[in-house]
């Protein structure tokens, strides 16, 4: 850790249950093992399982189990540094994350978030999302931003260092247990630009009743659109010429969940049929 670093970032885990384990414990630890100074808030979410105990944390309770955007929310009320970073309970920060993270962002003042890839585990290869495009898609910000509230193409949690002030602006997190963070993304896009590294910031895995698990299906998908299109339709969150193509938008949307459904019907197929079906 670089002494007598100013502390610049906060990262907020909310967490609960059955994430109560050793799992936190190891996130905790990869996260204050960082190269620079940080503040770490745990949000237990009404957890009926007891946090272990995390010395490095400022633990914060829910009077009452919250959505997990309402719980995300929560923790971000109580951050007051330049930066903040949304973290899974069940995910490992790779070394040097932080530091990486508040020095690209210290060169761009016009940048409101800077991300970095995902690797899985335990496969350690780089996670599909976001797509590797997305370091060249981002060099045209109105056209990312429009595109961004039609899927959801950058991650606002994991490995992505956020300006505190501008996540406010954008109204924080969707009071929701998915695609709260989409929601976020598709109104921080009109705040300034983003960037994006391909250098590894996140160890990541998918298990059963993951949120992707749970909330990936089209039904669900098509929820979490509608969710955008209210965040973008209300207040400042989005230009007045995007709030007039919100119908556009919901065109697209529909559009592209449909075409992910098909696109992955079809794999399946070819993955039964041992690769012949397409």
């Amino acid at each position: 850790m670089t002494e007598g670093a100013p502390t610049r970032t906060t990262v907020v885990i909310a967490v609960w249950d059955r994430y109560a384990d050793a799992r936190l414990s190891a996130a905790v630890a990869s996260i204050c093992s960082q190269d620079r100074p940080l503040l770490l808030v745990v949000v237990d979410n009404a957890s009926a399982v007891a946090l272990p105990a995390l010395p490095q944390a400022r633990v914060v309770r829910s009077p009452a189990r919250l959505t997990l955007g309402a719980a995300r929310n929560f923790g971000l009320a109580q951050v007051s540094t330049q930066y903040v970073m949304l973290w899974d309970a069940d995910d490992l920060m790779e070394p040097g994350t932080v530091g990486f993270l508040e020095d690209r962002l210290a060169e761009a003042p016009n940048c409101v978030a800077f991300g970095a890839a995902i690797i899985e585990e335990p496969t350690g290869r780089r996670h599909r999302w976001p797509r590797r495009w997305i370091g060249r898609l981002i060099e045209y910000p109105t056209l990312f931003a429009v595109l961004n509230c039609v899927w959801s193409l950058y991650p606002t949690t994991g490995a992505t260092l956020m300006r505190t002030d501008a996540v406010s602006a954008s109204g924080g997190y969707a009071d929701a247990g998915g695609g709260e963070d989409w929601c976020l993304g598709a109104a921080l896009a009109f705040r300034g630009r983003f960037g994006w590294s391909e250098r590894p910031g996140r160890r990541y895995l998918q298990h059963a009743g993951s949120v992707w698990d749970i909330y990936g299906s089209s039904r669900q998908q098509l929820a979490h659109a509608a969710q955008v299109r209210r965040r973008l339709a209300s207040g400042e969150t989005a230009p007045r010429w995007l709030r007039r193509l919100l119908p556009a938008v919901m065109v697209a949307q529909i559009s592209a969940v449909a075409g992910h459904e098909a696109v992955s019907r079809l794999r399946g197929a070819r993955r039964a049929g041992g690769g012949d079906a397409l």
